[in-house]
């Protein structure tokens, strides 16, 4: 593996490795699982040394967010994916015309995987995906963020050194380097980021006409409304909404983007806020050992510019403290925001929290409605009623409870987005859906059906001769379906699977009998 080579070569060099059936054994799979738990363990300071260069993650953090999700992920592939590899057998009992056929749905590889990461999570976006990729039987080519750096260059040695290289190789660079990368022919193209890159890549992967998950963003809602005893309850809401914020300082696709809350205990909400900082981060969050910084200088300067152009008002966070030299921006919550106003077009990834207030639920399911799809909804209540109308009348890749973001770490759900937010989901067994094919295998026999009997499928149809052909095609391939039987006679007979196949009987034995 090498980021020197072009990457139409590399490419060509892992399509040749698939097709030399190098990932079909079981074993060799679950080896270069091993590979990568072996790559994370041996090296987790090195690893947690980089993701502080570059994003200033304390160890803590970088272990339950980006490592210890991985080494959960590969254990549970390790474990199981001989059961969730099986063929499935599927029912085709009501089909008279298949009693004598035997199918199989196989998982199979699909082949060369593309798989672009982002720089906001840049182990975890990596190892996770190309973990199910391997255990699907796939060959990935990886691209990595340039804007992570430190932990791009060192994943870049770690997988040189610990994967086979018949298997995992890598591009490095910029937009140019991808460009060229997004024209090569591939089997699947796996993109995590923004979806602004996410339209480029599903463009390209368009032209090929190849599989595509698009793991993208979107501003996630919070919705506090209908809460008895509502100031009790606020501080544990404020707690897990800050935290869901400010967690790798605000740049998660799944963070808390906004707040909708209703106005009454609106107040009382911004004071419980401040409470959970000050308790997080102390008084001075910039010399807490726990609080983030932000990538890049062009990521500050785009944040401060949508602040700055917010007419909302500045309850928490003073512009002042914000320091462009060590990329620093302060917990900053900003209330009283309006749709239009500058932080509610786009995601933020940024430490920045717009209020805006309800009236009712209804407010908060009209106003998410109609803006594009997020990633997933956080929704406090009391009220059963409000939960069953926000759950159903709204549209989200996932929608949590009385939480937020915590589900991200869970790896027996599927992780994914739905429209803007994203195509296609992954983690777990849904990663080995995700990255197979699932290839139906029909075996038929050349002894039966006999002769006669097989030519009810051939031609001629038309005639006196042949009209048996129509009505015992009708029964060997019935129309079982109860909600289209008018008559109750009809519709008890669909309840007897053989009806349609005894009516036709009659009609088979005279073609067999009969002399050609």
């Amino acid at each position: 593996m090498t980021s020197k080579p072009k990457p139409g070569l590399i490419v060509d060099e892992l399509r040749k490795n698939f097709a030399s059936g190098v990932t079909l054994d079981f074993e060799f799979r679950k080896q270069q699982l091993k590979a990568i738990y072996n790559l994370i363990e041996e090296n987790r300071s090195d690893i947690c040394d980089a993701l502080y260069k570059d994003l200033h993650k304390n160890e803590t953090e970088a272990w339950f967010s980006e490592i210890d999700v991985v080494v959960f992920e590969i254990g549970s592939l390790l474990e199981n994916m001989d059961n969730w590899l099986k063929p499935e057998v599927p029912d085709t009992s009501t089909q008279p015309a298949f009693m004598n056929s035997k199918f199989e749905i196989v998982k199979a590889p699909q082949g060369v995987v593309t798989m672009i990461s982002p720089w906001n999570y840049p182990v975890r976006l990596v190892l996770a995906p190309l973990a199910g990729a391997i255990a699907a039987g796939n060959v990935v080519v990886i691209k990595q963020s340039q804007i992570s750096a430190h932990t791009s260059a060192l994943l870049t040695n770690l997988l040189s050194k610990y994967m086979d290289n018949r298997v995992v190789k890598l591009v490095n660079g910029a937009i140019e380097e991808t460009t060229v990368l997004l024209k090569q022919q591939v089997d699947h193209m796996f993109f995590t980021g923004s979806g602004m890159v996410g339209k480029i890549v599903a463009q390209a992967a368009a032209s090929q006409l190849c599989r595509l998950t698009l793991e993208l963003g979107g501003k996630c809602p919070v919705i506090i409304t209908n809460l008895a005893e509502s100031k009790a309850k606020l501080d544990i809401i404020a707690r897990r909404l800050v935290w869901g914020k400010l967690l790798n300082c605000g740049q998660t696709c799944l963070a808390s983007d906004y707040v909708l809350v209703d106005k009454d205990i609106h107040n009382d909400l911004i004071l419980s806020i401040k409470k959970a900082i000050l308790e997080f981060y102390s008084s001075n969050p910039k010399n807490s050992a726990d609080y983030g910084r932000i990538i890049s200088s062009s990521h500050f300067e785009r944040i401060k510019s949508l602040v700055e152009k917010s007419n909302a008002d500045m309850v928490i966070g003073n512009l002042e403290e914000w320091d462009i030299n060590d990329l620093y921006i302060p917990p900053t919550v900003m209330d009283n925001a309006k749709p239009d106003d500058s932080l509610m077009s786009d995601e933020l990834f940024a430490p920045v929290l717009p209020i805006m207030q309800i009236s009712s639920s209804q407010d908060a399911i009209e106003f998410i409605n109609s803006r594009n799809l997020p990633l997933a909804i956080y929704l406090f209540t009391d009220d059963s009623n409000v939960r069953s109308a926000i759950t159903s009348r709204t549209r989200s890749g996932s929608i949590v409870y009385e939480d937020t973001m915590i589900h991200a770490g869970c790896n027996n759900i599927p992780f994914g987005g739905f429209g803007h937010s994203g195509a296609g989901s992954y983690m777990g067994k849904y990663s080995i859906l995700n990255f197979s094919h699932q290839r139906n295998v029909m075996t038929n026999s050349l002894n039966f059906p006999p002769k006669k009997l097989d030519a009810l499928r051939l031609p001629p149809y038309t005639g006196n001769d042949y009209a048996w052909k129509k009505f015992t095609s009708q029964a060997m391939v019935f129309p079982n379906f109860r909600f289209a039987r008018s008559g109750i006679f009809s519709y008890c007979l669909t309840f007897i699977p053989s009806w349609r196949t005894l009516q036709a009987i009659p009609h088979i034995i005279r073609a067999m009998i009969r002399k050609d």
